[in-house]
């Protein structure tokens, strides 16, 4: 994980993919984070993909390094 506070706008989605590029972690590590309930989701209504808010990105970031 990125040792530095992510740089993410806290009111912008973000899919799976681009939380872990800005973690800087693999896909399946943001799950595991996702299961653990470091990190939530929320599920498109058009398409069913999840997202999740740079906000939530930030929390689970300082949960793990503050």
């Amino acid at each position: 994980m990125v040792s530095t506070k992510p740089a993410c706008d806290p009111n912008a989605r973000y899919s799976q993919k681009e939380a872990a590029q800005i973690l800087e972690v693999d896909r399946h590590t943001v799950r595991r984070y996702e299961i653990a309930g470091c990190i939530r989701f929320q599920i498109r209504k058009a398409g069913r993909g999840k997202f999740t808010t740079g906000q939530q990105i930030i929390k689970c970031w300082e949960a793990t390094y503050l």
